[in-house]
Protein backbone atom coordinates (compact mmCIF):
# COMPACT_ATOMS: atom_id res chain seq x y z
CA UNK A 1 0.00 0.00 0.00
CA UNK A 2 1.20 3.49 -0.78
CA UNK A 3 1.86 5.70 2.20
CA UNK A 4 3.09 9.31 2.07
CA UNK A 5 2.89 12.10 4.76
CA UNK A 6 1.72 15.24 4.82
CA UNK A 7 4.30 17.29 3.20
CA UNK A 8 5.36 14.86 0.82
CA UNK A 9 1.20 14.86 -0.35
CA UNK A 10 1.59 18.79 -0.86
CA UNK A 11 4.76 18.45 -2.70
CA UNK A 12 3.28 15.67 -5.35
CA UNK A 13 -0.01 17.92 -5.36
CA UNK A 14 2.01 20.89 -6.78
CA UNK A 15 4.11 18.91 -8.83
CA UNK A 16 0.87 17.24 -10.19
CA UNK A 17 0.15 18.61 -13.91
CA UNK A 18 -3.18 17.23 -14.40
CA UNK A 19 -4.28 19.76 -17.60
CA UNK A 20 -1.18 17.66 -19.19
CA UNK A 21 -2.50 14.45 -17.88
CA UNK A 22 -5.62 15.51 -20.04
CA UNK A 23 -4.33 17.02 -22.90
CA UNK A 24 -1.62 13.70 -22.92
CA UNK A 25 -4.74 11.34 -22.99
CA UNK A 26 -6.73 13.06 -25.50
CA UNK A 27 -3.52 13.22 -27.87
CA UNK A 28 -2.34 9.38 -26.93
CA UNK A 29 -5.75 7.51 -26.99
CA UNK A 30 -7.72 10.17 -29.27
CA UNK A 31 -5.58 12.16 -31.62
CA UNK A 32 -8.16 12.70 -33.82
CA UNK A 33 -10.58 14.47 -31.10
CA UNK A 34 -9.46 17.95 -31.87
CA UNK A 35 -9.28 17.69 -35.47
CA UNK A 36 -12.78 16.03 -35.39
CA UNK A 37 -13.96 19.32 -33.38
CA UNK A 38 -12.64 21.48 -36.46
CA UNK A 39 -14.21 18.97 -39.19
CA UNK A 40 -17.60 19.74 -38.00
CA UNK A 41 -20.45 21.40 -39.98
CA UNK A 42 -19.99 24.68 -40.05
CA UNK A 43 -23.30 27.23 -41.16
CA UNK A 44 -21.82 30.54 -40.28
CA UNK A 45 -21.09 33.17 -42.34
CA UNK A 46 -17.48 32.64 -42.98
CA UNK A 47 -16.93 36.61 -43.46
CA UNK A 48 -18.21 36.73 -39.91
CA UNK A 49 -16.15 33.81 -38.59
CA UNK A 50 -13.90 34.83 -35.59
CA UNK A 51 -13.47 31.30 -34.15
CA UNK A 52 -12.35 27.64 -35.53
CA UNK A 53 -14.90 25.44 -34.78
CA UNK A 54 -11.95 23.96 -32.45
CA UNK A 55 -11.62 27.01 -30.43
CA UNK A 56 -15.48 26.89 -29.88
CA UNK A 57 -15.86 23.30 -28.89
CA UNK A 58 -12.41 22.85 -26.95
CA UNK A 59 -12.76 25.95 -24.39
CA UNK A 60 -16.68 24.43 -23.83
CA UNK A 61 -14.33 20.59 -23.22
CA UNK A 62 -12.07 22.52 -21.17
CA UNK A 63 -14.85 24.55 -19.32
CA UNK A 64 -16.46 21.02 -18.31
CA UNK A 65 -13.32 19.32 -16.89
CA UNK A 66 -12.44 22.13 -14.76
CA UNK A 67 -16.12 21.46 -13.47
CA UNK A 68 -17.37 25.04 -14.59
CA UNK A 69 -21.66 25.13 -14.19
CA UNK A 70 -22.93 27.80 -16.68
CA UNK A 71 -21.89 29.21 -19.60
CA UNK A 72 -21.45 32.72 -18.11
CA UNK A 73 -18.93 31.37 -15.37
CA UNK A 74 -17.01 29.92 -18.32
CA UNK A 75 -16.52 33.53 -20.10
CA UNK A 76 -15.59 34.95 -16.46
CA UNK A 77 -13.13 32.17 -15.43
CA UNK A 78 -11.38 32.08 -18.97
CA UNK A 79 -10.82 35.78 -19.13
CA UNK A 80 -7.26 35.91 -18.50
CA UNK A 81 -3.97 35.76 -20.73
CA UNK A 82 -2.71 32.15 -19.21
CA UNK A 83 -6.12 30.65 -20.49
CA UNK A 84 -6.29 32.52 -23.51
CA UNK A 85 -2.37 31.62 -24.38
CA UNK A 86 -2.90 27.95 -22.98
CA UNK A 87 -5.95 27.47 -24.91
CA UNK A 88 -4.27 28.69 -28.79
CA UNK A 89 -1.57 26.27 -27.98
CA UNK A 90 -4.05 23.32 -27.02
CA UNK A 91 -5.70 23.90 -30.57
CA UNK A 92 -2.75 24.99 -31.88
CA UNK A 93 -3.22 28.48 -33.14
CA UNK A 94 -3.49 32.19 -32.08
CA UNK A 95 -5.41 33.81 -29.94
CA UNK A 96 -6.19 37.32 -28.78
CA UNK A 97 -9.61 36.51 -27.05
CA UNK A 98 -11.81 32.82 -26.20
CA UNK A 99 -15.41 32.80 -27.74
CA UNK A 100 -17.89 34.38 -25.22
CA UNK A 101 -20.46 32.12 -24.04
CA UNK A 102 -23.34 33.16 -26.12
CA UNK A 103 -21.36 32.67 -29.18
CA UNK A 104 -20.41 29.04 -28.43
CA UNK A 105 -24.20 28.63 -27.90
CA UNK A 106 -25.40 30.28 -31.51
CA UNK A 107 -22.84 27.56 -32.92
CA UNK A 108 -24.21 24.85 -30.60
CA UNK A 109 -27.63 25.70 -31.72
CA UNK A 110 -26.57 24.90 -35.69
CA UNK A 111 -25.02 21.75 -35.37
CA UNK A 112 -25.63 18.64 -36.44
CA UNK A 113 -25.91 16.43 -33.43
CA UNK A 114 -25.60 13.17 -35.71
CA UNK A 115 -21.90 14.20 -35.91
CA UNK A 116 -21.01 14.73 -32.32
CA UNK A 117 -22.57 11.35 -31.59
CA UNK A 118 -20.03 10.34 -34.57
CA UNK A 119 -16.90 11.90 -31.96
CA UNK A 120 -18.80 10.09 -28.78
CA UNK A 121 -18.53 6.89 -31.52
CA UNK A 122 -14.73 7.54 -32.80
CA UNK A 123 -13.78 7.63 -28.78
CA UNK A 124 -15.36 4.64 -27.71
CA UNK A 125 -14.19 2.40 -30.53
CA UNK A 126 -10.87 3.52 -30.30
CA UNK A 127 -10.95 2.57 -26.47
CA UNK A 128 -12.39 -0.18 -27.56
CA UNK A 129 -10.28 -1.47 -30.58
CA UNK A 130 -6.96 -0.77 -28.57
CA UNK A 131 -8.08 -3.77 -26.40
CA UNK A 132 -8.51 -0.99 -23.05
CA UNK A 133 -11.74 -2.73 -21.82
CA UNK A 134 -11.27 -6.35 -22.92
CA UNK A 135 -11.05 -7.53 -19.57
CA UNK A 136 -14.44 -5.81 -18.25
CA UNK A 137 -16.31 -8.32 -20.62
CA UNK A 138 -18.94 -10.45 -18.77
CA UNK A 139 -18.22 -14.12 -19.15
CA UNK A 140 -14.82 -13.19 -21.41
CA UNK A 141 -17.50 -12.08 -24.14
CA UNK A 142 -20.20 -9.73 -23.47
CA UNK A 143 -20.29 -5.68 -22.82
CA UNK A 144 -22.26 -4.77 -20.51
CA UNK A 145 -24.51 -1.78 -21.40
CA UNK A 146 -27.32 -0.04 -18.82
CA UNK A 147 -30.19 1.72 -20.19
CA UNK A 148 -32.02 4.21 -17.80
CA UNK A 149 -33.20 7.61 -18.44
CA UNK A 150 -32.96 10.70 -16.62
CA UNK A 151 -35.01 14.06 -16.70
CA UNK A 152 -32.42 17.12 -17.47
CA UNK A 153 -33.56 21.04 -17.30
CA UNK A 154 -37.24 21.76 -15.82
CA UNK A 155 -39.51 24.63 -15.59
CA UNK A 156 -42.83 25.90 -15.14
CA UNK A 157 -42.14 27.83 -18.70
CA UNK A 158 -42.06 26.25 -21.36
CA UNK A 159 -38.75 26.39 -22.89
CA UNK A 160 -38.71 25.19 -26.35
CA UNK A 161 -41.37 23.21 -28.71
CA UNK A 162 -39.70 19.95 -27.62
CA UNK A 163 -40.62 19.86 -24.20
CA UNK A 164 -41.97 17.04 -22.30
CA UNK A 165 -45.41 18.49 -20.32
CA UNK A 166 -46.33 16.75 -17.15
CA UNK A 167 -49.58 17.77 -15.33
CA UNK A 168 -48.31 18.18 -11.21
CA UNK A 169 -50.06 19.75 -8.00
CA UNK A 170 -47.79 21.74 -5.72
CA UNK A 171 -48.04 21.12 -1.97
CA UNK A 172 -51.34 23.69 -1.48
CA UNK A 173 -53.39 21.59 -3.76
CA UNK A 174 -52.77 23.94 -7.05
CA UNK A 175 -52.33 22.44 -10.61
CA UNK A 176 -49.93 23.23 -12.84
CA UNK A 177 -47.65 22.18 -15.86
CA UNK A 178 -44.17 21.11 -15.84
CA UNK A 179 -41.65 21.09 -18.61
CA UNK A 180 -38.58 19.17 -19.35
CA UNK A 181 -36.31 17.29 -21.33
CA UNK A 182 -35.85 13.82 -20.91
CA UNK A 183 -33.01 11.57 -22.01
CA UNK A 184 -32.73 8.04 -22.60
CA UNK A 185 -29.01 6.95 -21.76
CA UNK A 186 -27.18 3.62 -22.99
CA UNK A 187 -23.85 3.52 -21.04
CA UNK A 188 -21.24 0.71 -21.23
CA UNK A 189 -19.86 -0.95 -17.73
CA UNK A 190 -16.22 -1.10 -17.24
CA UNK A 191 -14.97 -1.50 -13.61
CA UNK A 192 -15.69 1.43 -12.07
CA UNK A 193 -16.22 3.37 -14.96
CA UNK A 194 -19.25 3.57 -17.26
CA UNK A 195 -19.26 5.52 -20.79
CA UNK A 196 -21.88 6.90 -22.87
CA UNK A 197 -22.49 4.88 -25.96
CA UNK A 198 -25.66 6.07 -26.84
CA UNK A 199 -28.27 8.88 -26.19
CA UNK A 200 -32.07 9.23 -27.27
CA UNK A 201 -34.01 12.20 -26.41
CA UNK A 202 -37.69 11.41 -25.13
CA UNK A 203 -39.46 14.59 -27.24
CA UNK A 204 -42.99 15.85 -27.17
CA UNK A 205 -45.11 14.65 -30.34
CA UNK A 206 -48.23 16.63 -29.44
CA UNK A 207 -49.68 19.23 -27.23
CA UNK A 208 -51.71 15.93 -25.59
CA UNK A 209 -49.95 14.92 -22.31
CA UNK A 210 -51.60 11.27 -22.91
CA UNK A 211 -49.93 10.99 -27.06
CA UNK A 212 -46.68 12.71 -25.81
CA UNK A 213 -43.14 10.27 -26.79
CA UNK A 214 -42.08 7.88 -23.72
CA UNK A 215 -39.09 5.71 -22.84
CA UNK A 216 -39.77 2.59 -24.16
CA UNK A 217 -40.76 4.05 -27.37
CA UNK A 218 -37.00 6.08 -27.16
CA UNK A 219 -35.06 2.29 -26.14
CA UNK A 220 -36.40 0.85 -29.84
CA UNK A 221 -34.84 4.11 -31.49
CA UNK A 222 -31.98 3.80 -29.30
CA UNK A 223 -31.16 0.37 -29.82
CA UNK A 224 -31.35 0.67 -33.50
CA UNK A 225 -29.11 3.48 -32.57
CA UNK A 226 -26.65 0.99 -30.67
CA UNK A 227 -26.57 -1.59 -33.39
CA UNK A 228 -26.13 0.91 -36.47
CA UNK A 229 -22.93 1.89 -34.63
CA UNK A 230 -21.48 -1.12 -33.16
CA UNK A 231 -23.04 -3.85 -34.95
CA UNK A 232 -20.51 -6.57 -33.71
CA UNK A 233 -20.64 -5.57 -30.12
CA UNK A 234 -21.67 -8.51 -28.07
CA UNK A 235 -23.75 -6.76 -25.49
CA UNK A 236 -25.80 -7.97 -22.36
CA UNK A 237 -28.63 -5.36 -21.76
CA UNK A 238 -29.48 -4.32 -18.66
CA UNK A 239 -33.00 -1.62 -17.17
CA UNK A 240 -35.19 -1.63 -14.36
CA UNK A 241 -38.31 -3.63 -14.20
CA UNK A 242 -39.67 -1.46 -16.78
CA UNK A 243 -37.78 -2.96 -19.64
CA UNK A 244 -38.76 -6.53 -18.60
CA UNK A 245 -41.19 -6.87 -21.21
CA UNK A 246 -41.93 -8.68 -24.42
CA UNK A 247 -41.07 -6.18 -27.23
CA UNK A 248 -37.81 -5.85 -25.15
CA UNK A 249 -36.97 -9.39 -25.72
CA UNK A 250 -37.68 -8.88 -29.10
CA UNK A 251 -35.00 -6.22 -29.17
CA UNK A 252 -32.44 -8.04 -27.98
CA UNK A 253 -33.51 -11.36 -29.94
CA UNK A 254 -33.16 -9.63 -33.23
CA UNK A 255 -30.52 -7.58 -32.42
CA UNK A 256 -28.48 -10.99 -30.87
CA UNK A 257 -27.76 -9.48 -27.19
CA UNK A 258 -28.36 -10.94 -24.27
CA UNK A 259 -30.43 -9.47 -21.21
CA UNK A 260 -30.59 -9.42 -17.82
CA UNK A 261 -33.10 -7.16 -16.18
CA UNK A 262 -34.56 -5.88 -12.62
CA UNK A 263 -37.99 -7.84 -12.31
CA UNK A 264 -40.99 -7.51 -10.27
CA UNK A 265 -44.54 -8.98 -9.52
CA UNK A 266 -46.42 -6.13 -11.61
CA UNK A 267 -44.08 -6.49 -14.99
CA UNK A 268 -44.99 -9.67 -16.17
CA UNK A 269 -47.55 -11.20 -13.42
CA UNK A 270 -48.33 -14.61 -14.55
CA UNK A 271 -44.87 -15.16 -15.24
CA UNK A 272 -43.34 -13.71 -11.84
CA UNK A 273 -46.37 -15.81 -10.20
CA UNK A 274 -45.17 -18.92 -12.16
CA UNK A 275 -41.38 -18.73 -10.68
CA UNK A 276 -42.62 -17.90 -7.38
CA UNK A 277 -44.73 -21.51 -7.44
CA UNK A 278 -42.15 -23.49 -8.61
CA UNK A 279 -39.10 -21.55 -6.68
CA UNK A 280 -40.82 -23.27 -3.55
CA UNK A 281 -40.61 -26.66 -4.07
CA UNK A 282 -37.87 -26.80 -7.19
CA UNK A 283 -35.37 -24.19 -6.71
CA UNK A 284 -32.22 -25.44 -9.07
CA UNK A 285 -29.51 -23.32 -6.36
CA UNK A 286 -28.35 -25.16 -3.29
CA UNK A 287 -26.62 -21.76 -2.44
CA UNK A 288 -28.60 -19.91 0.61
CA UNK A 289 -30.06 -16.94 0.17
CA UNK A 290 -30.20 -17.88 -4.04
CA UNK A 291 -32.70 -19.18 -5.74
CA UNK A 292 -33.46 -19.58 -10.24
CA UNK A 293 -35.92 -21.63 -11.90
CA UNK A 294 -34.31 -21.84 -15.81
CA UNK A 295 -36.30 -22.60 -18.80
CA UNK A 296 -40.07 -20.68 -18.38
CA UNK A 297 -42.26 -20.21 -21.40
CA UNK A 298 -42.86 -16.50 -22.05
CA UNK A 299 -44.64 -15.71 -25.23
CA UNK A 300 -42.71 -17.67 -27.15
CA UNK A 301 -39.13 -17.50 -25.69
CA UNK A 302 -37.47 -19.64 -22.67
CA UNK A 303 -36.33 -16.96 -19.72
CA UNK A 304 -35.23 -17.50 -16.15
CA UNK A 305 -35.83 -15.78 -13.00
CA UNK A 306 -32.61 -15.33 -10.83
CA UNK A 307 -32.84 -13.98 -7.28
CA UNK A 308 -30.98 -12.99 -4.38
CA UNK A 309 -32.18 -12.53 -0.76
CA UNK A 310 -30.17 -10.86 2.00
CA UNK A 311 -29.98 -12.29 5.62
CA UNK A 312 -29.72 -8.31 7.17
CA UNK A 313 -32.84 -6.73 6.07
CA UNK A 314 -34.68 -9.43 3.97
CA UNK A 315 -34.05 -7.51 0.58
CA UNK A 316 -34.88 -9.27 -2.41
CA UNK A 317 -33.35 -8.82 -6.11
CA UNK A 318 -34.81 -10.30 -8.49
CA UNK A 319 -33.89 -10.50 -12.60
CA UNK A 320 -35.33 -11.98 -15.52
CA UNK A 321 -32.24 -13.13 -17.71
CA UNK A 322 -31.56 -15.22 -20.74
CA UNK A 323 -27.95 -15.85 -20.08
CA UNK A 324 -26.97 -19.24 -19.06
CA UNK A 325 -27.34 -20.17 -15.42
CA UNK A 326 -25.94 -22.69 -13.38
CA UNK A 327 -25.06 -23.80 -9.37
CA UNK A 328 -21.19 -22.43 -10.47
CA UNK A 329 -22.32 -18.96 -11.86
CA UNK A 330 -25.68 -18.10 -9.98
CA UNK A 331 -23.25 -15.70 -7.77
CA UNK A 332 -21.78 -13.89 -10.97
CA UNK A 333 -25.09 -13.11 -12.46
CA UNK A 334 -26.49 -11.48 -9.78
CA UNK A 335 -24.01 -9.44 -9.53
CA UNK A 336 -23.94 -7.97 -12.89
CA UNK A 337 -27.63 -7.89 -12.28
CA UNK A 338 -26.78 -5.25 -9.59
CA UNK A 339 -24.78 -3.66 -11.43
CA UNK A 340 -27.52 -1.74 -12.56
CA UNK A 341 -26.83 1.43 -9.50
CA UNK A 342 -23.71 2.16 -11.53
CA UNK A 343 -25.49 4.09 -14.45
CA UNK A 344 -27.16 6.16 -11.09
CA UNK A 345 -23.94 6.71 -9.35
CA UNK A 346 -21.28 6.64 -11.67
CA UNK A 347 -23.71 7.87 -14.69
CA UNK A 348 -26.53 9.98 -13.78
CA UNK A 349 -25.51 11.15 -10.14
CA UNK A 350 -22.03 12.58 -11.01
CA UNK A 351 -23.48 14.65 -13.91
CA UNK A 352 -26.30 15.39 -11.85
CA UNK A 353 -25.61 16.55 -8.66
CA UNK A 354 -21.56 16.70 -9.31
CA UNK A 355 -19.18 17.39 -11.98
CA UNK A 356 -21.36 18.27 -14.74
CA UNK A 357 -24.88 20.01 -13.74
CA UNK A 358 -26.79 17.75 -16.53
CA UNK A 359 -29.80 19.74 -15.05
CA UNK A 360 -28.74 23.40 -15.71
CA UNK A 361 -30.54 24.66 -18.76
CA UNK A 362 -27.32 25.72 -20.66
CA UNK A 363 -29.36 26.55 -23.51
CA UNK A 364 -33.48 27.02 -24.52
CA UNK A 365 -32.83 26.01 -27.77
CA UNK A 366 -33.07 21.88 -28.35
CA UNK A 367 -30.22 21.56 -30.45
CA UNK A 368 -28.23 23.27 -28.29
CA UNK A 369 -29.60 21.19 -25.15
CA UNK A 370 -28.18 18.16 -27.08
CA UNK A 371 -25.12 19.37 -28.39
CA UNK A 372 -24.33 20.70 -24.64
CA UNK A 373 -25.12 17.48 -22.89
CA UNK A 374 -23.30 15.26 -25.46
CA UNK A 375 -20.86 17.28 -25.19
CA UNK A 376 -21.23 16.01 -21.10
CA UNK A 377 -21.18 12.89 -22.21
CA UNK A 378 -17.50 13.12 -24.00
CA UNK A 379 -16.36 15.58 -21.49
CA UNK A 380 -17.27 12.63 -18.93
CA UNK A 381 -15.28 9.68 -21.04
CA UNK A 382 -11.98 11.60 -20.55
CA UNK A 383 -12.69 12.67 -16.61
CA UNK A 384 -13.24 9.16 -15.67
CA UNK A 385 -10.19 7.72 -18.15
CA UNK A 386 -7.96 10.43 -16.07
CA UNK A 387 -9.08 9.93 -12.43
CA UNK A 388 -9.27 6.38 -12.52
CA UNK A 389 -6.08 5.48 -14.99
CA UNK A 390 -3.79 8.21 -14.12
CA UNK A 391 -1.57 6.48 -10.89
CA UNK A 392 -0.61 9.87 -9.17
CA UNK A 393 -4.40 10.69 -9.07
CA UNK A 394 -5.43 7.28 -7.31
CA UNK A 395 -2.21 6.90 -5.25
CA UNK A 396 -2.91 10.83 -3.58
CA UNK A 397 -6.68 9.52 -3.27
CA UNK A 398 -7.64 12.99 -4.86
CA UNK A 399 -11.33 13.81 -4.78
CA UNK A 400 -13.34 14.52 -7.63
CA UNK A 401 -13.95 18.73 -6.78
CA UNK A 402 -10.12 18.86 -6.33
CA UNK A 403 -8.83 17.69 -9.41
CA UNK A 404 -11.46 20.02 -10.96
CA UNK A 405 -9.57 22.76 -9.20
CA UNK A 406 -6.13 21.90 -10.22
CA UNK A 407 -7.55 21.36 -13.94
CA UNK A 408 -9.14 24.91 -13.75
CA UNK A 409 -5.69 26.09 -11.89
CA UNK A 410 -3.43 24.77 -14.22
CA UNK A 411 -5.66 26.23 -16.97
CA UNK A 412 -6.16 29.91 -16.26
CA UNK A 413 -2.86 31.37 -14.58
CA UNK A 414 -0.15 28.85 -15.66
CA UNK A 415 1.77 29.57 -18.99
CA UNK A 416 2.76 26.86 -21.17
CA UNK A 417 2.28 23.87 -19.72
CA UNK A 418 2.11 21.94 -22.89
CA UNK A 419 5.74 22.57 -24.20
CA UNK A 420 6.97 19.40 -23.05
CA UNK A 421 3.86 17.54 -23.99
CA UNK A 422 4.91 16.43 -27.63
CA UNK A 423 6.70 13.60 -26.63
CA UNK A 424 4.96 12.39 -23.41
CA UNK A 425 3.19 8.98 -23.14
CA UNK A 426 1.03 7.81 -20.50
CA UNK A 427 0.04 4.40 -19.58
CA UNK A 428 -3.65 4.01 -18.16
CA UNK A 429 -3.40 1.28 -15.63
CA UNK A 430 -7.07 0.76 -14.27
CA UNK A 431 -7.74 -1.54 -10.78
Amino acid sequence: MFFVNRKEIRTKKKELNVLGDVITIINQYFPELINKFDGLTDLRHQSYVEYKMKVIFMVRLLALMCEIKSMHELTREFNTNEAIENIAQICGLKLEEIPHCDTINDVFKNIKVEEIEQIRKYMITRLIRNKMLDRYKIRGQYYHVIVDGTGLATSRKKYNENCLVKNKTDKNGKEYQEYSTYVLEAKLVVGDMVFSIGSEFVENEDEKVEKQDCETKAFKRLAEKIKKEYPRLRIIISGDALYASKPVMDICNEKGWKYIIRFKEGSIPTLYKEFETIVKTDNESKIKNYSYVTKLEYQGYKTNVIKYAEDNNGTEFVYITDLNITKQNIKETIYIGRKRWKIENEGFNIQKNGTFDIGHLYSKNQTAIKVHYLMIQIAHIIRQLLENGIKEIKELGLKIKEISQMLKTWLISKKKFIATLAERKIQLRFE
